[in-house]
């Protein structure tokens, strides 16, 4: 096969066919680089102008400019929705600040994430659901010139276009974002009638603003990206069960309202050991998983491409826990060498880190590992490599 283009190379191997090599991406809350610091340590280090103003969403995650897209060999693009203007961001001090659904997100000094302060639903009843202030799904603002955007950006330039995440978290995340981690787990047991009301409320608002969002890009985009932690590092935060019977249900129609109005792939981000969801994942017609955590337990890539790989396609692979900020740059181009000849095997492979990439990673290792993936991506793969594992 010649040479293609970005949006070739991506859309054949998710249809799980070899292109020409393995498709790089970079630039979803789940691969890009975190802090202006990080990226601009990466710019010098490969000798990139750092003049540019950097533009970064969701809790410091960067907007990669288009000089360091190519300078890595990615394929991707990313659309993300505006902020509504009927939205002002309220700061409440010096570290915390309150979101559009009310609540008060804290950021600790010297920390790189953010955590809700305290939940606004947290003692609210089922009658009470209706009277919350809920953000309106049809507000204008969030999906003005988004069409225009992603027009001139498909004929413009030959990336694979993908639309991220329309707020960062799906229903499951929302519901305890506004009611706190623990009554969302207790609600789910004992109050079932409260639970089920608050997620189909939820997946009103979800299943409205992704219609509007992909009647405004649908035409142009290659993937769509729906995040949705359901596991922790040891297996799944709640039942296979609940699962199936609160969340599925939410799932599946916003999903049917995505594919009512485009032809991209669906990607479900969910961190840790998702593999208990798996089947429900093919069932729902999700085509890609990200981000393949393979520290986490019963996501060995060898099991997943052997079992899933037919159905699913997979994004990430590359440990940034606690791999890439320890190996050497060399170790970095031999994890990846692993891992394309264990999930590109075939197609069905979008490489990328399996989530995004902390400031301790060596900018020395962040060149390796993009610089690795461009050199050993390419197909014919070489022979299946060992089952050892990452030195770390």
């Amino acid at each position: 096969m010649g040479e293609l283009t970005s949006r070739e190379r991506f859309t054949v191997a998710l249809t799980h066919e070899e292109p020409d090599r393995v498709p790089i991406d970079l630039g979803s809350i789940a691969s890009t680089i975190r802090t202006v610091e990080a990226y601009d340590r990466l710019k010098n280090h490969m000798g990139l102008a750092q003049n540019k103003k950097i533009r970064h969403f969701a809790d410091e995650h960067i907007i990669p400019d288009e000089e360091m897209l190519q300078a890595l060999h990615v394929d991707t693009f990313y659309l993300r929705m505006n902020v509504p203007k009927t939205w002002q961001r309220v700061r409440l001090d010096r570290y915390t600040a309150l979101d559009e659904w009310g609540v008060p997100w804290y950021k600790a000094p010297g920390s790189l994430y953010t955590f809700p302060a305290s939940h606004p639903m947290k003692t609210a009843e089922t009658g009470e659901i209706e009277k919350f202030s809920w953000p309106d799904p049809n507000e204008p603002s969030r999906f003005e010139g988004l069409r225009e955007k992603a027009k001139q950006l498909f004929e413009r330039t030959d990336y694979a276009l993908v639309a991220d995440g329309i707020t960062g978290v799906g229903v499951f995340d929302m519901t305890w974002h506004l009611r706190g981690m623990e009554n969302i787990f207790l609600d789910m047991i004992i109050h079932p009638d409260f639970t089920e009301a608050l997620f189909q409320r939820l997946t009103d608002y979800y299943v409205t603003v992704y219609r509007n969002y992909m009647q405004a890009v649908g035409d142009y985009i290659q993937m769509v990206i729906y995040y949705e932690d359901l596991s922790g590092q040891d297996g799944p935060l709640m039942s296979p069960e609940l699962y199936r019977k609160l969340i599925k249900p939410c799932h599946w129609r916003i999903f049917q309202a995505i594919k009512e109005h485009t032809a991209a792939k669906i990607c479900v981000h969910t961190c840790g050991s998702v593999y208990a969801f798996l089947d429900d994942y093919v069932e729902l017609g999700v085509d890609v998983l990200n981000p393949v955590q393979v520290s986490a337990r019963d996501m060995d890539p060898y099991l997943l491409k052997q079992k899933y790989g037919s159905a699913l396609s997979f994004h990430g692979g590359i440990d940034t826990q606690r791999f890439l900020p320890r190996a050497n740059p060399a170790q970095v181009k031999d994890e990846v060498r692993r891992m394309i000849g264990i999930l590109g095997r075939g197609g069905g492979y979008l490489f990328t880190s399996c989530h995004s990439i902390q400031p301790d990673v060596p900018p020395e290792n962040i060149v390796a590992l993009f610089s690795s993936a461009f050199e050993h991506g390419r197909y014919p793969l070489p022979a299946a490599p060992s089952k050892t594992q990452a030195p770390f």
